[in-house]
């Protein structure tokens, strides 16, 4: 019987992470330099088979943002921080998977046939290593709204603790289901529709800022 996906990736995990320590150390004292720390992080990029989202459908969803997707990414990343931390001594930066949009083919071409929406991306971010990566949005959105979105994710990174940031592109020219192309390795993806655009106008006008948790009740 094979193993499941999460032990298939924990071991690949555990192989790449220790090479990349050992090839890390031999170019620090070449260098003369101390030896920093591995970064686990699984960063796509545009380039057919270099893709996050297929790493989905290994686990047995068809496309990244169906149900189960929030679940899956979770998944994957305590696979690959468990296998990696085991290999390496000095395992810093984020360390997870990042879910850029138009920078991962597989996600791209999820949004573009309506299976990843901007609100299912968003809850993603909250088990993510990052946040709203590399999303295109209509050129017509008022201001208001992707500053909404940005509070959103905010707030999932003030609460969980954890380092998030969006990179929302709006397009000026282009409506939701229309193409960007950004070229080279931020790739392209579909406009992503904003529901509710010019609904939080009030509220992101308001200002002010997100308080911080009080931690001593954690304690």
């Amino acid at each position: 019987m094979w193993p499941p996906p999460s032990e298939i990736i924990r071991q690949t995990a555990y192989k790449v992470t220790r090479a990349g320590e050992l090839i890390g150390r031999e170019v620090a004292e070449r260098l003369g330099v101390p030896f920093g720390v591995v970064d686990l992080s699984l960063a796509p990029t545009p380039v057919p088979g270099d893709s996050v989202g297929e790493i989905f459908e290994t686990m047995g969803l068809s496309a990244i943002g169906a149900p189960g997707g929030t679940a899956a990414l979770a998944l994957l990343n305590d696979a690959v921080k468990k296998g990696g931390a085991f290999a390496s001594s000095q395992v810093g930066g984020l360390s997870g998977a990042f879910i850029p949009v138009s920078e991962d083919l597989a996600i791209a071409r999820a949004a573009a046939e309506g299976h990843l929406c901007l609100e299912k991306l968003e809850a993603m971010t909250s088990v993510c290593s990052a946040g709203l990566d590399m999303v295109a949005l209509p050129g017509y959105t008022i201001t208001e709204t992707p500053a909404a979105v940005i509070a959103d994710e905010m707030v999932i990174g003030v609460v969980n603790k954890k380092t998030t940031a969006c990179r929302l592109i709006p397009v000026p020219g282009k409506k939701a289901g229309e193409e960007a192309f950004f070229g080279g390795l931020l790739g392209g993806a579909a406009i992503m529709p904003v529901r509710g655009n010019g609904l939080s106008d009030r509220f992101a006008r308001m200002g002010g800022r997100i308080p911080a948790p009080i931690q001593s009740l954690t304690n």
